[in-house]
């Protein structure tokens, strides 16, 4: 059964300001009513892309935001310990202007289409980041030569997306997430930039006058890219067709210089300072891994790569998810691999002895 909304309240979201919206999932025969906040700058002067959505379930309570700019996140009671924010980054190829952070909201509709709104989790945030260029988009290609103008929203280079999820962290942070209070997720390119924004420090990408971000309670990877090199060089024969595409879009994104490439790789990422980042409580004690094997545009081999290398930090558990499932994009197009998976990691966090996800 999905909460509808009540046909007397019409008030729309506007930029930054909470309202009344919905929330549809092709796996639900109805919309979900919820309270959102939309379009939310975390950065001065941001472009169309420097901003985050945040989602509540609809409730008494949170009707009373509507109307009101969106500032801080609900508190629960003091005497939980369970993390209570779900925060996710799209994919996208750190590229597609289509993809956004809206995608997450099939995941929202699972999440909060309970009717007695009894939803483990209290808020979703979903982050936006500034894109690279994409000249051969079907529908909106953009290269900044061909095309003789500069759209600074899509025309980023590594490290700015990782800076843009910093500075949105940091945002979310002033609005009340601390650390081990959220699960930080994300798909395909949006789980390389949740590693990369957790697992080093922003010093590690030259971003020194930027904080280290809020430690999740755990990390969540969904059909995530991890090594970039062997997206190039190591794709085997299932994926080697695209192997064009990829040093494409990754030139785009990273430079066309591949040997700074695994710098920016989680799966090379040095075990050692991830050690040092779990010891000192910058990141966090549990990583969740799921990758489709019907994924069409990923191999299985990125997952078993990063699993290889996070394998070597000691006080690091990491744990293979099983909720992955069709083809790339059908975690966040179907929204419930999403809510399952963030399920799963509440069990684990619950049970920290067992050895796979529910």
């Amino acid at each position: 059964m999905s909460v509808r909304a009540p046909a007397t309240r019409t008030r729309e979201v506007e930029d930054g300001t909470w309202g009344f919206a919905e929330a549809t999932s092709p796996q639900l025969a109805h919309p979900v009513a919820v309270v959102a906040a939309k379009n939310i700058p975390y950065a001065p002067d941001a472009n169309r892309f420097q901003n985050l959505n945040v989602y509540l379930p609809r409730t008494p309570d949170t009707s009373n935001l509507v109307g009101v700019p969106a500032n801080s996140l609900p508190a629960r009671g003091a005497d939980s310990v369970s993390p209570q924010y779900h925060v996710h980054i799209h994919g996208g190829a750190w590229r597609d202007p289509e993809l956004t952070s809206s995608s997450i909201e099939a995941a929202v509709a699972h999440a909060f289409s309970a009717p007695d709104v009894s939803a483990p989790i209290t808020a979703i945030a979903s982050l936006n980041y500034t894109l690279s260029q994409f000249p051969n988009h079907p529908t909106l290609p953009y290269d900044a030569i061909k095309d003789h103008h500069s759209d600074p929203a899509r025309e980023a280079v590594h490290p700015q997306h990782v800076s843009d999820i910093l500075h949105g962290l940091a945002l979310l942070r002033s609005f009340g997430l601390a650390d081990q209070s959220y699960i930080l997720s994300g798909h395909s390119a949006g789980a390389s930039l949740a590693f990369q924004a957790i697992l080093q420090s922003p010093r590690h990408y030259g971003l020194e006058n930027i904080p280290d971000a809020p430690c999740p309670a755990a990390l969540l990877g969904l059909n995530g890219l991890y090594d970039f090199s062997a997206l190039v060089n190591g794709l085997g024969g299932s994926h080697e067709h695209l192997r064009d595409e990829y040093e494409m879009l990754l030139s785009n994104a990273f430079g066309a210089d591949q040997q700074t490439w695994p710098a920016a790789s989680p799966a090379r990422f040095d075990p050692a300072e991830i050690v040092e980042r779990v010891r000192a409580g910058k990141a966090p004690g549990l990583v969740v891994l799921d990758q489709s094997t019907q994924d069409q545009l990923v191999p299985m081999n990125q997952r078993q790569r990063l699993r290889a290398n996070l394998s070597m930090v000691g006080g690091l558990r990491v744990v293979e998810g099983h909720r992955c499932a069709g083809s790339h994009a059908a975690p966040w197009v179907q929204g419930s691999m999403i809510w399952e998976s963030l399920q799963d990691v509440l069990s684990l966090l619950q049970a920290p002895h067992e050895d796979a996800a529910a």
